[in-house]
């Protein structure tokens, strides 16, 4: 009956990684006969998401020559994992057939090679167009992969109060101090750098007042 058609297709939602992926396509195939016999409307959300998982289980079989253990990963882990291999064209044909939204494959895109190390295809990508997250999420992802050489090249691009932060966040509590030395609302950014480092390092602290003062 409808009610457990509707039933197996929220179980399929919850299906795991620990799910055989043949197992996993071939529940999603048998539920994909119902739509196409019209036992169950393709117009709901969970008759959706039903066939992009047979789509996208599809296509791992596919790469699985390429990358092995792919079948049975979500989208985003998908996408991620390719990047990880240098497979962009593939990365960008599952965007393209999944409709991932630009800030979403631009978030998957900086995490995932930075994850990889990939640094000169970080900074290729970075320049490729405007960035439609911004440039903060490269900064943080750089720090995250303990690279602040790579980082640094990112600051730039930010807006001054977060180059201050980032500063900051890179332990470069001087070169912040120039930043907000140039920025609207300098005394409360020379204020942030002095709570941050602290009452105890009193030469640091007169190099940032020294910078303050001249501003």
């Amino acid at each position: 009956g409808i009610n457990a058609e509707y039933g197996a297709l929220l179980y399929v939602q919850e299906l795991d990684h620990n799910t055989l992926p043949e197992a996993k396509l071939k529940l999603l195939e048998d539920i994909d006969k119902l739509f196409r016999k019209g036992t169950i409307s393709k117009d709901n959300l969970e008759s959706q998401l039903t066939l992009e998982q047979v789509a996208l289980i599809k296509r791992q079989e596919g790469l699985n020559s390429k990358v092995s253990g792919i079948t049975g990963m979500n989208l985003n882990e998908t996408v991620d994992l390719l990047i990880q291999r240098a497979l962009f064209a593939e990365a960008e044909g599952l965007r393209k057939e999944f409709k991932l939204s630009d800030r979403k494959f631009w978030w998957l895109k900086v995490r995932a090679l930075t994850k990889a190390r990939n640094w000169s295809e970080l900074e290729k990508f970075a320049k490729s167009k405007k960035s439609p997250i911004g440039y903060k999420p490269f900064v943080d992802a750089c720090l995250e992969n303990n690279n602040k050489a790579e980082a640094v090249k990112y600051v730039e691009k930010l807006p001054r109060e977060q180059q201050v932060d980032s500063y900051m966040d890179l332990e470069m509590p001087e070169k912040a101090g120039e930043i907000a030395r140039l920025s609207r609302g300098s005394e409360e950014l020379f204020d942030r750098i002095l709570s941050q480092i602290g009452p105890q390092n009193t030469v640091l602290r007169d190099r940032i007042n020294a910078i303050r003062n001249n501003s």
